[in-house]
Formats: structure tokens, sequence, C-alpha cells
């Protein structure tokens, strides 16, 4: 049943519980470059994370500036249905060994090196196969020639992500702040510049009038805050445990967020509320998707490994055996007999014939989409891999040989929000330390120094649009719109790298699964079930999997299932024997 069906034909206590009541137009009561870039500088790769990834919404009065990677905070202190689900799982926080086997893990992005991990420390033999030439898939960070670098994908860890927390605190890694929200950003929307802090001012340039004229992004607060936490405690467990037969949930999951937006805010007030929070490119999106997002990620502070993200993916690395992971390898087929699976595809040294006891297939949709299974996976879960719907991302680095938006601005940390070609830009938050509820330079001095800017983050359409220019028009409607926000940057930039997930071999198809109406429901039960049924061999990992779509912490929940449906299995085999 289609969205707006569904929301016609809802029960009438479920709809007014739900806001869905009829269309209210009211607020809640509640470049100078060469002209391309040298070839030898290749990119990194990584999601974004994330989509809804930047909301400006400031963090609650009440919360700090940041949060370390504590054990306190990882792991007690349980104070929402957020927490409860992130957490590590107890039942897996000792490594016992026990029975054995040969697991084939497919994909070597974090979901597959987390599995790796773990059934190694448990006695099993693992080989990880990867088709890029490098581990890491959606983590992707760049290092510039001066050691300089910036994230082409995953850029931030929300502090209740504790399944991601516990393997940075287990191997040691350095974190620091990440600056979700800086009031002294700019938002750069119908041809004016204001600081976020007034982004009330902006009310006049969309015709909003009261109650309305007021700050975006108290008007999206309350506008979600309307319909989140109409839902009782156990309906939110519910949602994050993936349990969806409920009338109520699945009136959010068959709404998009732009229908539900439309019955409460004008379309003026939702353009101004969704461009200086990002959600206007998702608006498409579901309702549900978008509310697990706002309210269970973007009300935490953030984190971010202060050397790069893909500390991570290089710490799993090191801590597997020598030889375990076999790059630039492609499988195309997996057959599963009574014995065992055969994965085959081609290598570096030839063709891969190769048998295990079992397989993990820790790969996004798209990907896991171009490998024929014998037999063939159940029709419903197929068609759950071809249709779940995948979000575009796109970004731009920029190197500068010195920190403008620091040193004419004040701007340390941030993002500023445009409707300019470039969407968004993320400063960095290597020189940020927290003045009130502003930020100010850590060191004044490094405010003189070489930086990487995120002079481009595009989601959805906006990426699409720009991924088809050539790099030359690229650069120059980075450099121009940059140029809008900070007079004088272009003077500074010396390289700029482009990054598109919709191009990239094996991962292409989208960078990360953002559900639209209805796909939670139709698709996430069949998504992730082990094939074949009646004696599992084969399993399945990825963000895509989890509800928290597109993060680190999402991918490592789902290899931790996988972990266990191996272990039931080896388990029952040993029993047997």
């Amino acid at each position: 049943m289609g969205p707006a069906r569904f929301v016609a034909g809802a029960p009438e206590e479920v709809r007014a519980r739900l806001g869905l009541d009829g269309r209210v137009p009211r607020a809640c009561t509640l470049g100078r470059l060469p002209a391309r870039i040298p070839a030898d500088r290749e990119p990194g790769r990584t999601p974004g994370l994330r989509w809804f990834h930047a909301t400006a919404i400031p963090p609650p009065p009440s919360a700090p500036h940041c949060c370390v990677a504590s054990r306190d905070m990882a792991d007690t202190d349980v104070s929402s249905p957020f927490d409860e689900h992130f957490r590590f799982p107890a039942d897996l926080m000792e490594a016992r060994r026990g029975a054995g086997g040969r697991v084939a893990v497919i994909g070597g992005g974090i979901s597959g090196l987390a599995c790796a991990y773990e059934l190694v420390g448990r006695g099993l033999e693992v080989t990880v196969y990867e088709r890029a030439g490098r581990p890491g898939g959606r983590i992707r960070t760049h290092r510039f020639w001066d050691g300089t670098h910036g994230e082409l994908g995953a850029m931030r860890l929300p502090a209740n992500h504790h399944t991601t927390l516990h393997y940075v605190r287990q191997f040691g890694l350095p974190t620091r702040k990440f600056v979700n929200a800086n009031p002294d950003a700019y938002l750069h929307l119908r041809g004016q510049r204001v600081r976020a802090r007034d982004a009330h001012t902006l009310s006049d340039r969309y015709g909003l009038t009261r109650p309305e004229n007021r700050d975006p992004r108290q008007l999206l607060e309350e506008l979600l805050h309307h319909v989140w936490y109409r839902l009782r405690p156990e309906q939110h467990k519910a949602v994050l445990a993936g349990e969806v037969d409920d009338p109520e949930i699945e009136a959010l999951m068959s709404t998009s967020l732009w229908q539900y937006a439309s019955t409460r805010l004008t379309p003026q007030a939702w353009d101004l509320a969704g461009q200086v929070s990002g959600l206007a490119h998702y608006e498409h999106a579901s309702l549900l998707e978008v509310l697990v997002d706002y309210f269970g990620l973007f009300h935490v502070e953030q984190l971010e490994l202060t050397d790069g993200m893909d500390a991570l993916v290089s710490a799993f690395v090191r801590a597997l055996p020598p030889q375990t992971i076999r790059l630039s390898a492609h499988i195309e087929r997996i057959h599963t007999d009574g014995d065992g699976v055969r994965v085959l595809g081609r290598g570096l040294g030839g063709r891969l014939d190769e048998r295990y006891d079992w397989a993990v297939c820790a790969l996004p949709a798209p990907a896991l989409d171009q490998i024929r299974f014998e037999p063939g996976l159940p029709p419903a879960q197929r068609q759950a891999v071809r249709g779940i719907h995948y979000a575009s991302s796109s970004k731009t680095l920029v190197h500068v040989n010195r920190r403008v938006w620091e040193l004419s601005d004040g701007i340390h940390g941030g993002g500023s929000f445009t409707d300019l070609p470039i969407q968004q830009c993320w400063y960095p938050s290597d020189n940020a330390r927290p003045s009130g509820e502003s930020w100010v330079a850590a060191e004044p001095v490094r405010s003189h120094e070489p930086a990487v800017l995120t002079g481009a983050y595009l989601w959805e359409g906006n990426a699409r649009r720009f991924s088809t220019l050539p790099e030359e028009d690229r650069t120059g409607l980075v450099l121009e719109s940059l140029e809008q926000l900070h007079p004088g940057i272009s003077d500074t930039v010396d390289d700029i790298v482009h990054w598109n997930w919709d191009e990239q071999p094996g991962i292409g198809g989208g960078a990360f699964a953002y559900l639209a109406p209805g796909q939670h429901a139709r698709y996430l039960t069949e998504l992730g079930a082990p094939h074949p049924a009646e004696r599992p061999r084969i399993f399945f990992a990825g963000e895509q999997l989890s509800v928290a779509h597109a993060w680190i912490q999402g991918a490592l929940e789902s290899a931790l299932v996988a972990v266990r449906g191996v272990l039931e299995q080896a388990g029952a085999r040993a029993a047997a024997r």
C-alpha cells in the first residue's frame, strides 16, 4: 500500500496521534587552480556515512561540547532506547575459542573486517576477499602531500555509538571532538549570507509570517518532536529492534518526510527548515528513517578519530593474522551444498575456487546483487537486494595553505549550509576549542597553517547532477561557491579532490541505504535472512541491515549478528559430531 493511501486510510485515532489529520499550514506547538588536479593524487573512499549526517540543529543546552570515548560513556548509564540498542553485545564481550571451521568473508569494508576479527578470535580460520585494492570500503581517508587529511566517506562518530566506540577503545585510537553545529558558521540562502545564530533573519526572504517567522531550526525540532514523542517508549524500542507490526509505526514507515511536513508547515517554511538542516534533500525518504537519525544520532555529541577515520580500518587489519585479506579479489559466484560453500571468482593470480564451511557476504546491496548464488536467493530476498533505496553522496576536499575561515570569519569547526552548488561545506575540527556557546581557536598559530576543507558535500539529486559535470566544471563551481562564503579563499587553494560514491566499482549504486516509504516492512526482514533457510551456510552483513543506516555503527552491528549466526552453526555442527 502506497504511503498516501495508507495515511488516508489509517484509523482515525492513529492519524490523530501522529498528527496526520489534515493539512495544517502552521508550525507545531510543542577558482584559481590548474585545469586538472594531478592524476597521481588518488582520492580515498567512504560514505558519508551519511545522508542526514549534517543536521545544523545544535545539541540540547545541557549537553557538553564534546564527549570522549570513555568506558562509562560506552558501556554504562544507559539512558535511552538508543543507548541500549547501540551497546556492544554483552555475550560477545569475551572471545571464547569454540568450535572450529573455515569462513569466507566477502567484502573488506568495516563490517567484513569486524566479522573476521571476531571469528578469528574464537578460533575459526577466516579469509577476507575484497574487490578493491584496499580494505575499508566506505571509510576512506584521503591524505595530502603534507600529511593533512580529509574524509571522503564516514567523518564522525556519535557519542552513543557504543559498538563503534568499543573497538575505538579496544584498539587505543585517539579521538577528539567533532564540531557538529557552530553558531558562527554561515547559512547562504536565496542570495543572503548570515551566521547560523541569525537563521531567524532569513524568514523575510521566504515570506514567512507568524507563527513561522522564527528560527527555522526550532520549526524543524518541533515538527519532528511532535510525531516521535507521540510514540510510547516501548514503541521506540520496537522501531530499533525492527519490530514494525504496529499501526502507528507503519504510518511513519509508509509516509515520506515531505508528506508529513506538508501537513504542519507551509511549503515556504519547510523549504527554509529543510535547507538549513539539509533534510530538504531527503524529503522523499521514509519519515521513520529521518526520525531515527534525528533523535538517535544528532541529539548527541560527535567525535572523530584524530588520525583519520581509516585508523579504525588499519587497526582491524593489524589485528588479523597475515594474509587473511586478499585484495583485488572479485567474487562472482557462491555455490552451497551439504558440506559447505564454494567461493568462485578471479584474483590477481588468476581464477579463485575455494571451499569453506560458511560464508559471510559483508557487502552493500548493489555489490551483493552482482554475485550469483547457487541455489539462488529466494525471490523476496533477491527483490529486497535490488529494491532497497540507496542515497547518493559526493564530496570535494579542498586543500588550502591557510585557514581563511578561521582568520577572517572566526569559524572553528562545524558546517555552513547553502543553496549553492556545493550544498554544504564542513570545516576541520582540529583547531576548535569550546568557549561558551561558540568555538574559538585552540591554537591561534594553527589558523595560519595548511588544512583540508570539505568544500562540497552533496546528497541525492544534487550529488548525481554534480557528478555528471566535467572535473574542470566541478572545480570551478566549488571555488565560485566558496568565494561567496569566504571571499579570497581561492588564493589559498592548491589542491582539490572530487569523489562520488555512485561511481565506485563494486560499491556503485549509492553511498548508503536510506529507505523510501514502505521499504522497512517490505524489505528489511528478507534482506539479511541467512541462506539457505533450512540449513544456513551464508550470512549477510552491512549497514543496510541495521537501523543505523549509513553509519559505521550500523555496519558493525550487522557484523556481530552474522558472527552469532556462524558461531551457532559451528556449535551445532560440533555438538552433532
